[in-house]
């Protein structure tokens, strides 16, 4: 067959081993390979080629070499003949084959069914005109076939594309993206799961909900990408200390649980086992963390609940994490940077906390709170400013401590509502109540607690300056008491934010001093002149087993010489209104002095005290001129 082929029989037969040669593989490089090598010693070549089209682009670089047997030589040699005929076959479809010498072999390309180029290198000679007209036929088939395979090549991707993709979207579906953990919905699965399993085999388990401490600071101050890192790090680290068949959540923000399998047989054991973990967790969120230029202090608040429910409660997912929820507030009651387990009164309290946080939603809208104003003395008695004081008297609920609705209302967002519904009536307040003053009135102020949660809001400078500005009153009236967890935060801006307000003439109050964690190195930085000394000092003050007294001393000293005057509060007995006089404070309040009273109550005496001031003085000119 491979000298002459001029029988139409030898014709078909050659045309069928050709197309026999292609084989049933469904790999396009392969089926060519077999092909290829089969017409290589049927026709007694010296070389063929495979040329494919990239019909996305133009001239010579759309046209590939697919394949060559034995090589790809005959390009090198005679580059410009072989792209001439290969753009030929590009830019005339019609063409079935076209042919070159070269020395003594004969180049014939052959259409591939616009694919692109099949390339015959004779071996000393030429192809028969019969064969060359035998041969389109064969090469459309196999052309025909090359496109099924390739067509079948990028199904087969395609589908793997798609395999991969819904593997993806599943893992994603179950993974938290920033820490790789997995997610709340894991998480529910895998509680219910652990839950059951609990019951089942007669064991206990536990569910830690892990909350990080003052993480909003860290996003507020650093920015969210810091947060980010700064997530993803407590992640690893948790992960590190996980048990043997425990798993790590993250369901949302700073929050992480950790349901603890089998941590024993009996109640005991498994509260030791989740003590022990918690410590880990503690310990292991100690270490500073370092991002950049950045070395953060991290502390966890954790709730844990033990089941099945040692409470003869509801065993389910939604009560287990409920309760460790409750206990986590717990631990963040008791001063953070602990842990805490769940029982029943917690549970109470919890939902004591949701009814007081509803009915002072319906109050604020309703006007049901009032404000009352306690007045500050001097050491001589004389009223020279007044704290004002936020008081609920609900409808349903009756009175309601201050000391409980407020700490209800900074646990949710009511206590920006709260907050500026004190400032605007207690301003209001303060307004009428300076208009009615006498010019050479003692009277030189009212204070107006403000929360941690208003300072740190990006709009507390203009909030509060329009509040005051709205008001006829000098500005220097109103002063801001707050307490020392302000200066736990970012102290510069609250430096800033402070100064802002004292260029407008409104003026802070340090309140509670001595009872929070402030470093005493920003005290002269702050631009205060008053601040108080906090109840509990009067109450120790005479405690043989502390040293209160040399503490309250040296406050004293400390402040006079930053050019600071001191308040005392909670000032009941006459022995420490005698301690607090003979050491020269600034003032004092306490329900020695007053109690805690209605604005109006307030101005009526007020008016009193003016009143016997003048008749004193009048007496006084008359005992003078006798």
């Amino acid at each position: 067959m491979t000298n002459s082929h001029t029988n139409t029989l030898e014709l078909i037969t050659l045309q069928n081993q050709l197309l026999l040669a292609i084989g049933g593989s469904l790999n396009t490089r392969e089926c060519m390979h077999t092909f290829m090598q089969a017409a290589l010693k049927r026709l007694g070549l010296k070389s063929i080629h495979l040329y494919t089209f990239d019909h996305s682009l133009d001239n010579i670089d759309s046209v590939i070499n697919y394949l060559s047997i034995p090589d790809n030589k005959i390009e090198f040699e005679n580059k410009f003949i072989i792209y001439k005929m290969l753009l030929h076959f590009k830019k005339n479809k019609a063409t079935a084959h076209l042919s070159e010498m070269l020395d003594n072999n004969e180049i014939t390309a052959f259409d591939f069914n616009s694919f692109g180029v099949l390339l015959l290198e004779k071996q000393e000679g030429e192809l028969q005109a019969s064969v060359k007209d035998a041969l389109p036929p064969v090469i459309h088939k196999v052309a025909e076939y090359f496109n099924f395979c390739e067509q079948q090549h990028q199904l087969g991707i395609e589908v793997k594309t798609h395999k991969k993709a819904k593997r993806s979207y599943e893992l994603q579906a179950k993974r938290d993206p920033l820490t790789n953990l997995p997610n709340r919905r894991e998480f529910r699965y895998a509680l219910t799961r652990e839950i059951s399993n609990s019951q089942r085999y007669d064991y206990y388990g536990a569910l830690m909900y892990i909350d990080l401490d003052n993480f909003k600071n860290v996003n507020d101050s650093l920015g969210h990408s810091i947060g980010d890192i700064l997530l993803t790090q407590v992640a690893d680290r948790l992960t590190t200390l996980a048990r043997s068949g425990d798993t790590i959540y993250r369901i949302g923000g700073d929050e992480f649980v950790y349901i603890l399998s089998n941590t024993g047989d009996t109640e005991t054991v498994a509260i030791n086992t989740s003590k022990t973990v918690a410590l880990r967790v503690i310990d292991i969120l100690s270490k500073p963390i370092e991002i950049g230029e950045f070395s953060l202090h991290i502390t966890p608040s954790i709730g844990i609940a033990v089941f099945p429910n040692i409470f003869d409660e509801a065993d389910d997912s939604e009560n287990v994490l409920k309760h460790a929820d409750t206990a986590m507030y717990r631990a963040k009651k008791q001063g953070r940077n602990g842990y805490a387990f769940f029982n029943p009164e917690m549970h109470v309290e919890a939902s004591k906390h949701l009814i007081i946080e509803d009915y002072l939603r319906r109050g604020l809208k309703n006007n049901e709170l009032h404000m009352e104003y306690q007045p500050i003395v001097n050491t001589d008695k004389k009223i020279i400013a007044a704290e004002a004081l936020v008081r609920w008297n609900s409808p349903e609920l009756g009175r309601i401590n201050p000391d409980v609705f407020i700490t209800v209302a900074e646990e949710s967002n009511l206590i920006l509502q709260l907050g500026k519904w004190i400032t605007q009536t207690a301003c209001a307040y303060a307004e009428k109540l300076y208009k009615q003053l006498p010019e050479d009135s003692g009277f030189s102020y009212i204070s107006i607690n403000v929360s941690p949660r208003q300072f740190i809001q990006n709009d507390f400078v203009e909030t509060i300056s329009s509040i005051v500005d709205a008001c006829s009153t000098p500005n220097h009236f109103i002063k801001l008491e707050f307490t020392e967890s302000i200066l736990l935060d970012d102290i510069d801006t609250t430096i800033k934010k402070m100064e802002k307000l004292h260029v407008k003439g409104i003026d802070f109050l340090l309140d509670d001093f001595g009872t929070g964690y402030s470093s005493l190195s920003y005290l002269h930085k702050l631009p205060i002149w008053l601040l108080k000394i906090d109840r509990s000092f009067v109450t120790d003050l005479y405690s043989n087993e502390n040293d209160t007294q040399a503490i309250v001393n040296a406050i004293l000293v400390m402040s006079e010489q930053l050019g600071i005057k001191c308040i005392v509060e909670g000032i009941e007995l006459q022995e420490d209104m005698d301690f607090f006089k003979q050491k020269g404070v600034h003032g004092m309040q306490g329900y020695l002095f007053h109690k805690p009273m209605r604005g109006e109550n307030l101005q009526t005496l007020l008016n009193e005290k003016d009143e016997k001031t003048k008749v004193t003085g009048v007496t006084e000119v008359r005992q003078l001129n006798s």
